[in-house]
């Protein structure tokens, strides 16, 4: 096994500080620092040094981390082939991914996964889009599904293998009462006078809705923020605005709410990926999940491409 330690430092690098790592892989500031001071001590070079109120590798912890990225790389392949020899699929597998993910893909992958390998054990974990390396180096996941945006930017390197799964539209939803809730599609430039609820200015649906609105030449005039789908749906139903949730959140209808396709030539989307570590793909638990992810997203894809009203609660 590859000295835990070393992901302790690849943490530190990754996040800063002893304190944001340890929160990150669920651990304590003091466990964490006393472990780094004796594997220095071990080693006898100096790993991390004090930069203001932060910490950072010394050119020794520098060069350690791209050892340790590159022994976890070694490590997963020879998981790899020990699993491939097995006569049966068996063992854990964990796959991460953010709320409405869980719900429309992984949900549906875990079930698919344990219909055809009985012996396999699927575990869910929520994991936000900004938690999926540190998640995914830790050993805390597998596989991990994120957003892409410049938040998620440092996901993409060279000890993770990141690989594009489907571009989710977003929608808007409207009250059941709304002028355009008989529409069949709706143009951003139509709803300009609108009121929205709306994300914090920092979370995907409104970086997403806003960009695609500057392109038209206005900005959203935002009465109300939430982004969990939950308190977004009951506001909207209750006549308080209207919103732009991704299509997948959709996949269960809620009553008094009608979901509407965007039209135009600004439409927002978000592109949703995964991520696994490197030389890990070949291991055939991973090979398996990826499988049934891949085919539960194009079920979604399929979904997507109902007609409106069929998504209408009754009544609409």
């Amino acid at each position: 096994m590859i000295d835990s330690r070393l992901n302790l430092l690849i943490a530190v690098c990754e996040y800063g500080t002893v304190t944001a790592a340890a929160e990150a892989l669920y651990r304590s500031p003091s466990g964490v620092s006393k472990q780094l001071k004796e594997l220095a001590a071990e080693l006898d070079v100096d790993l991390l040094e004090r930069h203001g109120r932060r910490v950072r590798l010394t050119p020794a912890g520098q060069r350690l981390v791209t050892h340790a990225r590159a022994l976890n790389a070694q490590w997963e392949t020879a998981l790899s082939d020990t699993t491939a020899a097995a006569r049966q699929l068996c063992g854990p597998v964990t796959l991460g991914g953010f709320p409405t993910a869980i719900s429309s893909l992984l949900t549906p992958a875990v079930v698919r996964l344990r219909d055809r390998h009985r012996l396999l054990q699927p575990v869910i974990k929520e994991t936000f889009s900004s938690e999926t390396l540190t998640a995914l180096e830790s050993g805390a996941i597998d596989l991990g599904l994120f957003v892409a945006g410049e938040s998620t930017s440092h996901v993409a390197d060279s000890h993770v293998e990141v690989i594009s799964l489907l571009d989710d539209p977003i929608d808007l939803l409207v009250s059941e009462d709304h002028r355009f809730a008989t529409s069949d599609q709706v143009s951003l430039a139509d709803a300009a006078d609108e009121e929205w609820i709306s994300g914090h200015a920092h979370q995907d649906a409104y970086i997403e809705l806003l960009a695609a609105t500057r392109a038209i030449g206005y900005a959203p005039r935002v009465a109300h923020y939430a982004q969990e789908l939950t308190a977004t749906t009951a506001m909207v139903a209750a006549g308080l605005g209207i919103s732009a949730v991704p299509r997948i959140a959709m996949s269960v209808s809620h009553p008094k709410v009608v979901q509407i396709p965007l039209t135009g030539s600004q439409i927002p989307r978000r592109r949703i990926l995964f991520a696994l570590r490197r030389g890990s793909r070949d291991n055939p638990r991973i090979a398996a999940a990826i499988t049934a992810l891949r085919d539960a997203a194009t079920d979604s894809q399929v979904q997507q491409r109902e007609p409106v009203s069929q998504k209408r609660p009754e009544g609409s």
